[in-house]
């Protein structure tokens, strides 16, 4: 019931019907005692709910602090599995990079699947305290696909080892998160607090106050103690209503590159595209999705040469990026860098595409978007967004860029 009450309504609308409702409900009780019974301060009333309120005070307020302190712990835990779960998982994809690119790609594939798996489907059903079928499909799905791989060497061997430890940690981190996501505070724990909160307004009603001043007194205490109950409500149950513990785990570090469309810079009112130089666009970068990546111009006299700089007039540029091994070379041409990237472990075919980067300016500072695609339709994936980071490029990067062999151009036949 408490589940679907917080999937239901919204935040905002469970404290004006809770909060607000309790308010109003507890000053009509006042007016209707004040009529019904106009006598009751000169009653017996007081003198014994003034004997009971101290002890009763403290004793509400203890099991109060007591709910409170356990569903602020289990909101923390339930955080904590998340971050934890991702982070295994992340580190299950840096294993999968360092074995062979075609046995890494394969891996990746199935941990895709897993991730969006449970970001998407689980994360509804949690809301619900279920778990996802999919999920559990896709994690089967990893197991095969791991079972499948036969390492070579003492490397790879330590690498996969590794790998499956990973695996074996993603399993029971999911079983962890669904545990907290299926957990309740105890039914009698939750009456208690229930009980003990009508019998506070109860004790606390003060007869003898002028009648304005006894409905502040009342409406304002009724709204302190429903605001603390509705708070346990919220925090109780960390997978559902929008106080709850977000996916974004899942989609951050290298898992990013599997979200890579999701996370593409999206048009804001405001934005204005600008012509591309190359002079502008040579340096360091960092994208969300494909990690590092350096840009450069290049000439053929000798062939390939990267320049240490870009000059006024310069169009052709080539990078590298450490996502398997990946290139990149191309031109800027009215304003537009098009290109062709090229990945492990073919550099071609299914490994390689075309490739656009546009200068927007945002709100918040310029941003080189860029989109993609596979082979040689248009390149209108949106998701290989560049940021500039600065600094020296690392070593293993300006290797690579100037090495001949990582020159690969877009096949001349299909150039357009």
């Amino acid at each position: 019931m408490a589940r679907w009450v917080l999937n239901t309504f919204s935040t905002a609308q469970l404290v004006v019907l809770g909060v607000g409702g309790s308010v109003v409900l507890t000053i009509v009780c006042v007016l209707l005692l004040r009529r019904r019974f106009p006598r009751l301060a000169d009653s017996e009333f007081e003198p014994v709910a003034d004997s009971l309120r101290v002890v009763y005070e403290l004793i509400f307020a203890l099991i109060l602090a007591f709910v409170i302190a356990s569903v602020l712990d289990e909101m923390g835990s339930a955080e904590s599995a998340v971050a934890s779960e991702a982070t295994t998982i992340s580190e299950l994809v840096r294993a999968n990079d360092a074995l062979p690119p075609r046995v890494g790609r394969r891996l990746d594939a199935a941990v895709d699947k897993y991730v969006h798996a449970v970001a998407n489907d689980e994360w509804k059903r949690m809301k619900h305290g279920g778990e996802s079928a999919q999920a559990n499909a896709e994690l089967e799905g990893m197991y095969a696909e791991y079972d499948g791989v036969r390492p070579k060497g003492t490397q790879q061997t330590a690498v996969y080892g590794q790998a499956l430890d990973d695996l074996h940690d993603v399993t029971s981190k999911r079983r962890e998160r669904l545990n907290i996501a299926s957990s309740d505070q105890p039914t009698m724990l939750r009456v208690l607090v229930v009980v003990g909160l009508v019998l506070l307004l109860v004790l606390e009603y003060r007869p003898h106050l002028k009648p304005l001043a006894g409905l502040v007194f009342m409406g304002t205490l009724a709204g302190v103690v429903t605001s603390a109950f509705l708070l346990t409500v919220l925090l109780d149950y960390p997978f559902a209503g929008q106080v709850s513990v977000s996916n974004e785990p899942f989609k951050q570090d290298n898992l990013a590159r599997f979200w890579s469309e999701e996370l593409a810079y999206r048009s804001k009112p405001g934005d204005d595209r600008q012509p591309l130089t190359a002079q502008g666009l040579e340096g360091l970068y960092n994208s969300r999705a494909y990690g590092t990546l350096v840009l450069r111009c290049y000439k053929d006299n000798p062939r390939h040469t990267v320049m240490l700089n870009c000059r006024p007039g310069d169009s052709r540029m080539r990078g590298v990026y450490r996502y398997y091994r990946g290139t990149l070379t191309g031109e800027v041409v009215r304003g537009v860098f098009r290109g062709w990237w090229t990945e492990a472990p073919t550099h071609g075919g299914a490994d390689a595409g075309r490739v656009a980067l546009r200068l927007v300016k945002t709100p918040d500072g310029p941003l080189f978007a860029g989109s993609w695609n596979y082979g040689f339709a248009p390149p209108n994936k949106p998701g290989w967004d560049l940021e500039a980071i600065g600094g020296d490029t690392p070593p293993d990067l300006v290797h690579r860029l100037h090495d001949p062999r990582t020159f690969i151009e877009e096949p001349r036949g299909h150039v357009g």
